[in-house]
């Protein structure tokens, strides 16, 4: 196959755009339209990911708003144009981060959002004169409630409050007093609660700040309309509390018994335990005032005697009156003065009054909570394993019933059983069956490790487009151009190749004379334009440069004429 010519030439670019526009429309159908792919697909690629990495440029600009609230700040944000969104999942306002700072103190100036709930600095104002008694109970019931407010939503869950109080009108007549009522309502957090110990502290707060206010008379509301401050729930909180204690002493009674029998049985994997508690959470309070029967020390005594003596001569006097008395017998023995006193007694009285120092016993029982009523045991125990002596391999063999004995004396011995209180033991002997090892999953199959592998042939991808594709073809389309090439069939025929071999000799004598004409018709235009210099020397340069393709030219231009 004949040498096809290249013809080339230096020519300037002046222009970089038009050179560009140049080579793109002499590219083909296909390479243009996938050029554009390629190019569309850079610019979503890079929009997606600007768009992506934009999300962290916006941040909350108010933690907790109502919907008025949140209604005249977006007002304001529209009014100066200032961009903003509404976050879909909680509903609040996002602001760009470089600008938040700037917008709240122009909102703060603004009053905006309204500020938290005025409390005794209503009372810090001017009344005026003449006020009346109930526009200051009023004002001073509206300075405690905001001072209310501010105490709860100081807790963390709670995003903003509300108290109202309601309280009674003092009454001169003690049967006939009212007593105080209050309700609180509380809007939470986004994902947060209070516990029961924060809603009983609420309670107690109000009540302990308001006369005359019992915590029974105290509402908690949240802004779901859920009754936080429920004494069933009390109740409720109360049973689930004495269920986890009743898990807890079952769980700490299983462990001591595996702890116990591990060491014996080869393991913890070779018994299961399992204890039921019957636990008495009454609790109960006793007073009891004995008394011995058989007192013995006196603690003091009281005797009282009295006599009726035999009155003497009465009346006026006279001969009757004063007349001796009657001789009377003489006793054989002598009386004393006592016996003389009772023996002219009418009536004798004798009381005696003994007090006895009592045994007295005054004894008060409390109950303890949470005391073990009866228990329930039951042990299973796998079998044991021995290994033959002559064939070696290991052979499982139930327990003894000996065995089982010693194990149920362990047992009742670690859990501290009482058969009089009504314990039960049960100690069973079984072979456990062999659960099968779940195969793990290969990392390959992970979903984490598929999510990981899918991006990175995105990343791949977009280096892929933009190195590959992309880059060699920008630059080869910004490339200068420098060569002006002369294309020629692909192949020539034979014939024709051979003809210019032959007529090789004939051309080059055309084109000794060509050039003699040329240099005659540079030496008649040297006074010319410099275009038509530039445009001679050009011409002069691909003649010297490339005279093969010069003589294909010419040869072709005698072949038309």
């Amino acid at each position: 196959m004949a040498e096809q010519p290249e013809v080339q030439a230096t020519t300037a670019s002046p222009d970089p755009l038009g050179t560009l526009i140049g080579r793109l429309s002499s590219l083909s159908v296909a390479k243009q339209i996938s050029l554009l792919v390629s190019i569309a697909a850079v610019v979503a690629m890079t929009v997606g990911l600007l768009l992506w990495s934009g999300k962290s440029d916006y941040t909350l600009l108010f933690g907790s708003m109502d919907a008025k609230e949140m209604q005249t700040v977006v007002e304001y944000l529209e009014q100066n144009k200032v961009d903003y969104k509404i976050d879909p999942s909680s509903g609040a306002v996002l602001v760009p981060k470089d600008e938040v700072y700037k917008l709240r103190l122009k909102l703060a100036a603004a009053g905006l959002p309204k500020s938290a709930p005025t409390g005794y600095q209503l009372l810090d104002k001017d009344q005026g004169f003449g006020v009346s008694q109930f526009r200051e109970t009023t004002q001073y019931k509206r300075a405690l409630e905001g001072e209310l407010a501010r105490s709860i939503e100081s807790i963390d869950a709670i995003a903003s409050a509300k108290v109202m109080l309601g309280l009674p009108k003092r009454s001169v007549f003690v049967r006939k007093q009212e007593p105080a009522k209050a309700s609180v309502v509380v809007r939470l957090r986004p994902g947060r609660q209070l516990t029961p110990e924060q809603v009983n502290a609420i309670v107690y707060l109000v009540a302990a700040s308001v006369p005359n206010l019992s915590p029974k008379n105290v509402t908690v509301v949240d802004q779901y309309g859920n009754l936080l401050s429920d004494n069933q729930a009390g109740q409720m909180r109360v049973s689930l509390k004495q269920l986890d204690y009743t898990r807890t002493v079952e769980q700490t009674l299983s462990r001591r018994i595996i702890d116990v029998l591990a060491p014996v049985v080869g393991g913890a994997s070779r018994v299961r335990a399992q204890v039921t508690a019957d636990i008495d959470f009454t609790q109960q309070e006793q007073t009891r005032e004995n008394y011995e029967p058989d007192p013995m020390a006196i603690r003091s005594e009281q005797v009282i005697k009295e006599l009726d003596r035999d009155k003497g001569p009465q009346g006026i006097p006279g001969a009757l009156t004063n007349q001796p008395p009657r001789a009377g017998i003489a006793p054989e023995t002598g009386y004393t003065g006592t016996d003389v006193a009772e023996a002219n007694a009418k009536r004798l009285k004798e009381k005696t009054t003994r007090n006895y120092e009592i045994d007295r016993t005054v004894s008060h029982v409390k109950s303890q909570i949470g005391t073990i009523r009866r228990l329930s045991v039951a042990v299973v125990l796998d079998d044991k394993t021995q290994v033959d002596e002559q064939s070696g391999e290991v052979k499982r063999v139930p327990w003894a019933p000996e065995e089982l004995d010693r194990f149920k004396k362990l047992v009742s011995d670690a859990v501290a059983l009482e058969p009089a209180r009504g314990d039960t033991l049960s100690v069973l002997n079984a072979s456990f069956v062999k659960q099968e090892a779940l195969e793990e999953v290969p990392i390959w199959q992970e979903p984490w490790f598929i999510d990981l592998v899918k991006q990175g042939l995105a990343v791949l991808g977009v280096l892929v487009v933009l190195f590959g594709v992309i880059r060699p073809m920008i630059k080869d389309l910004t490339k200068p151009d420098e060569t002006l090439q002369i294309e020629y069939p692909e192949e020539l025929e034979a014939e024709e190749a051979e003809e210019t071999l032959e007529n090789l000799e004939e051309i080059h004598k055309a084109l000794e004379q060509i050039d003699e004409s040329v240099e005659q018709t540079v030496e008649e235009i040297a006074h010319g334009t410099d275009e038509e210099q530039q445009l001679m020397e050009k011409v002069r340069s691909i003649v010297q440069n490339d005279p093969k393709g010069v003589a294909h030219i010419l040869k072709q231009w005698l072949q038309e004429d």
